[in-house]
């Protein structure tokens, strides 16, 4: 790949808005291209004055090196190091947001952990940047547990349901105060955030979680959250096993668990 045709993707990638499709496809394919030379020009674009060039200088950053079925690693202390820079002296909430969805991508212990202090920031599109990013990143680790049962009461709907979704699925850590953190949430005003906690609580074999599966499987519609955590319950290798409905999964479930009918009612709203 020549020099102009990387000046090209990296014109292209300015173009627009920060959504703008054909801008995000030249992002895409300076991803794949994953030089020493992209490295360097979008390590100084985080170094323009312009606010919307050290954002997309931060996407670019973000998964470098990244193939079909191959994560993004090339150069991870040099793309570590250009990203944390930015953060810690980023005032611009559109780049602070790429920088943070640029660090959990990497998934290092440092940048994680710059990450962490913007959990209370007062934008809430900060907040769901740390709510997504945090699960790609050291999962188990106490600092971004507790960040995540934080998360999971935030404000903001989109935010909790990430941060459920994060701690619930996406993470295989259990303890007590995580599985309290995902029953709370079943007393969620936001349908996906209460469908990821029941989930959650479904992949740790939390029984107090059946009689929610089996009330949602009754309905005539119903989420298909509910079937994956039906699965868990059942140990099934597939979420929906070829010719399943609503009504085998409430059969199997009921026999599994010795259950004639369910009484047990849901938590208060």
């Amino acid at each position: 790949m020549s020099s102009e045709s990387v000046d090209d993707l990296i014109a292209a990638s300015l173009t627009g808005d920060g959504e703008d499709d054909a801008a995000w496809a030249a992002v895409k394919k300076l991803h794949l291209i994953g030089s020493q030379e992209v490295l360097e020009k979008a390590i100084a674009l985080t170094h323009s004055d312009l606010p919307d060039h050290r954002a997309r200088g931060a996407d670019i950053l973000a998964q470098l090196g990244v193939a079909p079925l191959k994560h993004s690693n090339s150069f991870i202390p040099e793309r570590l190091h250009a990203l944390t820079q930015l953060l810690r002296t980023e005032s611009d909430l559109e780049v602070v947001r790429s920088a943070i969805v640029a660090l959990g991508h990497l998934e290092a212990a440092e940048g994680i952990r710059d990450v962490l202090k913007f959990a209370e920031h007062p934008n809430e599109n900060i907040r769901y940047a740390v709510a997504i990013s945090l699960p790609t990143g050291l999962g188990d680790e106490p600092g971004v547990i507790s960040t995540l049962i934080k998360l999971m009461s935030d404000s903001d709907s989109d935010v909790r349901d990430w941060a459920t979704f994060g701690l619930g699925t996406q993470s295989d850590a259990d303890s007590d105060r995580i599985r309290e953190a995902l029953y709370q949430r079943l007393q969620d005003t936001d349908e996906d955030t209460r469908a990821e906690a029941v989930v959650g609580l479904a992949k740790r074999r939390d029984l107090r979680v059946l009689p929610v599966i089996i009330e949602e499987l009754e309905r005539d519609e119903y989420g298909v959250l509910y079937e994956e955590a039906a699965s868990h319950l059942l140990e099934l290798d597939d979420v929906r096993p070829e010719g399943w409905e609503s009504w085998r999964y409430i059969e199997e479930l009921r026999a599994k668990f010795n259950i004639v009918e369910v009484s047990e009612s849901l938590p208060p709203q």
